[in-house]
């Protein structure tokens, strides 16, 4: 008896180790794709690196897949997708684990030409919405499709929202629930980039199961949306579980004198719309706030835009409407920053990844929010960019680079080991 009570013992042993391993072979870590340029801008890559462990040493491959220097990244799933803007007009999808290898390139062009894609933005696998800077209308495709002609599927119709020069310029978004949020621009390129007009910004809301646009107000005007007078120029937009609020960070135009068009941050309730203005630009303390990320009900990271290449990392207090908790992060003061919208990025162990441009160092520098300190740099080689992040099969929920600042959302799919007991 026991002879036999001891070779059972072993062979649930043996099968507990054996569910554990095949578990733990099947587990998907998160990885961090970032978008790379040459310092002249000449050309780009992405790279590719692992979030873990804390602490490093972490992966990164470098230099993957070169092509021309306007490029953006964003991810779904085990999946990561290039978005290509002046002379591509494209965007091409890889798979985290062969990074350099593409699985298709489709155009972004439809009527017109130009059409500049900024984002695309997920509901899941099989639909996202890919928004186009050039046009005034976002397409609704499905990232799955195998054949160019199907990946377009619908349109949503954003003509109401263009300025003078016939589009609204479209440039991020996010889903929350079942409802999209895209932030237009509506800056009125047509006399040329050293003669720009700046009209009141929106955030475009529709309904996902019917793509159908939600009038905010219920006003029955022609433009829907949320209407956000108090900035300008709208860049990053994020939505956090925790407060169950959509943040909006705007650029202005950096011109740092009276009367020029105000950036900064607002929160936005995704149910009731009401805006809530959380900083605007303070030319005599931190200069323009070019790029946004909040990481807590009390944290998060702006970027002070002083000139070009002189750029601060400031933290602050989200959870007040009067700019609390504002001060600069040791060890990133007047230093080149990426991104005019974008630059810092959380992973799901909560790490900020903050992009640092230099020609001799180019790097991302990963910190730990909880005391500002750098938990490891990596090396880029190129300047980085952007960072996106791949969902890990432990991960709750992905929010546009999981709750970034600047992409869509959508569930991941989790799996795990279950072990009983046999009776």
């Amino acid at each position: 008896m026991a002879s036999i009570q001891t070779k059972t013992g072993i062979n649930i042993l043996l099968a507990i180790f054996l569910i554990c391993g095949l578990c733990a072979t099947s587990h998907a870590e998160q990885k961090a794709v970032i978008a790379t340029v040459s310092p002249d801008y000449e050309s780009g890559a992405h790279a590719v690196a692992s979030v873990d462990p804390l602490g490093g040493p972490r992966d990164i491959q470098t230099n993957l897949a070169p092509t021309g220097s306007d490029i953006t990244v964003t991810a779904f799933g085990e999946y990561f997708y290039r978005i290509e803007g002046s002379g591509a007009h494209s965007i091409s999808k890889f798979h985290v684990n062969s990074p350099a290898e593409l699985i298709w390139q489709y155009s972004t062009e439809g009527r017109e030409e130009n059409s500049f894609p900024h984002d695309l933005v997920f509901v899941d696998s099989e639909k996202a919405y890919l928004l186009r800077y050039g046009s005034d209308t976002a397409w609704i495709v499905n990232p799955s499709a195998e054949t160019e002609d199907a990946f377009k599927t619908g349109e949503l119709d954003l003509s109401a929202y263009a300025d003078t020069d016939g589009v609204p310029e479209m440039h991020s978004g996010v889903v929350v629930g079942d409802r999209l949020f895209i932030t237009l621009q509506r800056v009125d390129y047509s006399g040329g980039f050293s003669d720009v007009e700046y009209y009141t910004p929106y955030v475009a809301v529709f309904d996902t199961t019917t793509n159908e646009e939600i009038d905010v107000l219920d006003c029955g005007c022609e433009m829907k949306g949320i209407e956000i007078p108090e900035i300008t120029n709208l860049g990053a937009i994020q939505y956090l579980d925790v407060t169950d609020r959509i943040y909006v960070q705007g650029m202005g135009d950096y011109d740092q004198t009276e009367g020029a068009p105000m950036g900064g941050i607002l929160s936005i309730d995704p149910d009731t719309y009401e805006t809530n203005v959380l900083l605007t630009d303070d030319f005599s303390f931190y200069g323009a706030v070019t790029g946004m990320v909040v990481v807590s009900e009390t944290k998060g990271y702006f970027i002070g835009y002083a000139g070009w290449g002189d750029n601060t990392l400031y933290t602050f207090d989200p959870s007040c409407d009067t700019g609390c908790g504002i001060g600069a992060v040791p060890g990133f003061e007047n230093i080149s920053i990426a991104g005019m919208e974008s630059g810092v990025y959380t992973d799901e162990n909560g790490m900020a990844w903050i992009c640092v441009q230099s020609p001799e160092n180019p790097r991302v520098d990963i910190l730990n929010p909880t005391d500002d300190t750098i938990d490891e740099s990596l090396a880029t080689e190129l300047n980085p960019l952007k960072v996106a992040f791949t969902e890990s099969d432990s991960a709750g929920n992905g929010n546009g680079d999981n709750d970034d600042a600047d992409g869509g959302g959508g569930g991941s799919s989790s799996s795990g080991c279950f072990i009983g007991v046999l009776k």
